[in-house]
């Protein structure tokens, strides 16, 4: 076979294989079917006009996509409360914290989430939250093993990130970032998902860059950011999304980083 007809041949391989992967995925979420035709109440529009800042800067066209993203996630899947209720708006804020740092990218609906887990509070790593259990400074967590499949929030500290509020915390959104980064394989602060191959050395410098001014305790991004690769990454995501005025003023170069990973230039022109 000539180099043209590999070329040709390569192309078409491709794109049969996006194209039973996307299948796949819909036939996995059938409810996706049916959701085209859900609407928002207005009292939830209202809910999300007062709490959710990112839905605030959208335009009506691209508030109504994430409406219906919003939506879809939650018919797709479950939402639990764990010794706590678990009100409509909150599962609105666990679906918001999923949609917003993959809104500029619709066809992925995160596949390997099953259940939403929301706790009355901090919890261990046992994920125990009353007052004996010890060490309980757990937030939020991505489960694997026997948990593997679920994501578990503190439903308060939920709340309060979204409260209208600019923040540089979100746990909701750390978490999801977590899960976008765990798509290839490997939670390592590199989500293949998003970042182009040639591109991912130019972020990893990035991230040794901003790591030596948080150890000299000359920037503002919490320290826990330095524990790894993967939770640098939630860190500075989360603060993005939610104060990315702050971000770009304090750190103007990983913010345009960041503003290449997640596309913001397509929804904020």
């Amino acid at each position: 076979m000539d180099s043209l007809g590999l070329t040709v041949f390569s192309f078409a391989f491709w794109g049969l294989f996006v194209y039973l992967f996307f299948k796949y995925i819909y036939k996995r979420n059938p409810s996706n079917r049916k959701l085209r035709n859900l609407a928002m109440t207005n009292s939830q529009k209202a809910m999300m006009t007062r709490r959710i800042r990112f839905y605030n800067k959208l335009s009506d066209d691209q508030k109504n996509e994430f409406e219906k993203r919003v939506m879809n996630f939650l018919a797709d899947k479950t939402i639990t409360g764990v010794d706590t209720e678990v009100s409509e708006d909150v599962k609105i804020l666990v679906a918001a914290s999923a949609v917003i740092p993959l809104f500029t990218f619709p066809y992925y609906s995160y596949p390997n989430v099953s259940e939403v887990l929301l706790y009355s509070g901090s919890f261990n790593d046992r994920f125990e939250t009353d007052m004996k259990s010890g060490n309980r400074n757990i937030l939020g967590m991505v489960g694997e093993g026997f948990m593997n499949g679920k994501v578990v929030l503190s439903r308060p500290d939920l709340e309060r990130a979204f409260d209208g509020m600019p923040h540089t915390q979100n746990v909701g959104i750390h978490e999801f970032i977590h899960i976008i980064d765990k798509a290839d394989g490997a939670i390592d602060g590199i989500p293949e998902a998003l970042i182009e191959h040639s591109y991912a050395v130019a972020w990893i410098g990035e991230i040794e860059k901003e790591v030596k001014k948080i150890e000299r305790g000359k920037s503002d991004i919490r320290p826990y950011a330095l524990t790894n690769r993967a939770e640098f990454l939630a860190v500075v995501s989360e603060y993005f999304f939610d104060n990315p005025e702050k971000m770009q003023s304090k750190h103007p170069e990983l913010y345009e980083h960041l503003s290449n990973v997640f596309r913001q230039k397509q929804v904020f022109k």
